[in-house]
């Protein structure tokens, strides 16, 4: 039998994955190449030549960032920073003979757009697969679940990121990316992804050990929203927090023995948010490279939370002070 982990099952968890995958490149690109046209004055429709000004205007603001952080990033063709999904769908199961409505329709249609076979197959066979614990309402989609997104191309996508932002007149502050240090249930993971996409979250980073991977169960959990989150395996998390430091963030950690409330931090900076285990928590070491550490108040017998309410309470703090202040 497959294993559940190469599944996504259900209509309403298919047909959100598939949406989000069909979204196609980043706000933010968008937002770059608005700009570009605003300032030139062009309203051309060739994409080539639009993607060709981009990147030629990409590669003078880049020394200008250069000369004011002393740090250099190589930039890659726009073309390979459009967003590809972190879990690909390999192919769709469809039960023969079931009941299909709006939803099934939408299934078939982003398949098609997608290039993703679709696949009639016996409902029996649909079970035997799925496993009798999981309602799979007669579809299932097949995953490949080991794409996710290196450092460095993260990091060309920020700083494409911040070039859009200044060429529209705003600034980097709001901008989060998450760090999961020790989240190993995928429960937890896929829950974290959805409402780090639901807040605005950038990027999710987690280490090469000590972490869920990216399967089916994280997929359905998120709701979908893997599809359109990068996420970033990285060897050292350590170093991976340093190196985001010289690009301008700051790193703030759920501490439960932090001095300071989380309401009270300003968190209207470029922002690394770091987020460790129920049990553990996040590592001493981890700590040591932190610029600050807030805490939630507990004010029950309950000792923690669980790691996506917590992340989703500070995530949402950050929204709340962007929006206090109109960014």
């Amino acid at each position: 039998m497959i294993e559940p982990e190469e599944l996504i099952y259900g209509k309403n968890a298919v047909l959100s994955y598939l949406e989000r995958a069909d979204e196609g490149v980043s706000s933010e690109f968008e937002l770059l190449r608005a700009a570009l046209r605003k300032d030139s004055g062009s309203a051309a429709e060739d994409d080539a030549e639009d993607i060709d000004g981009l990147e030629k205007e990409i590669r003078i603001r880049l020394k200008e960032l250069h000369k004011q952080t002393g740090q250099t990033l190589d930039l890659p063709s726009i073309r390979q920073l459009e967003h590809v999904p972190s879990v690909k769908v390999n192919k769709i199961m469809l039960a023969t003979g079931a009941e299909h409505d709006g939803r099934v329709e939408k299934i078939k249609a982003l398949a098609r757009q997608q290039k993703i076979p679709i696949q009639s197959v016996d409902r029996r066979k649909l079970d035997q697969i799925a496993g009798p614990q999981r309602r799979h309402q007669g579809v299932v989609a097949m995953i490949s679940p080991a794409e996710m997104w290196k450092l460095d191309t993260f990091l060309q996508k920020m700083v494409l990121d911040r070039i859009s932002r200044e060429m529209a007149g705003k600034t980097m502050a709001g901008y989060m990316v998450a760090v999961l240090d020790g989240i190993e249930d995928p429960h937890n993971l896929g829950a974290i992804i959805r409402v780090a996409e639901a807040s605005g979250v950038k990027a999710i980073l987690i280490p090469q050990r000590r972490a869920a991977g990216l399967t089916g169960t994280v997929a359905k959990i998120s709701a979908g929203a893997v599809a359109s989150m990068p996420v970033v395996r990285v060897s050292n998390l350590v170093q991976a927090l340093e190196t985001l430091k010289k690009y301008g963030f700051w790193v703030a950690a759920l501490d439960l023995d932090a001095q300071q409330f989380y309401t009270e931090a300003d968190l209207l900076v470029p922002l690394v948010v770091v987020i460790g285990s129920e049990g553990k928590g996040v590592g001493r070491l981890i700590k040591e490279h932190c610029d600050m550490l807030v805490k939630i108040p507990m004010l029950g017998k309950t000792e923690s939370l669980n790691a996506s309410v917590a992340a989703g309470i500070f995530f949402y703090e950050v929204v709340r002070q962007c929006r206090l202040q109109g960014i």
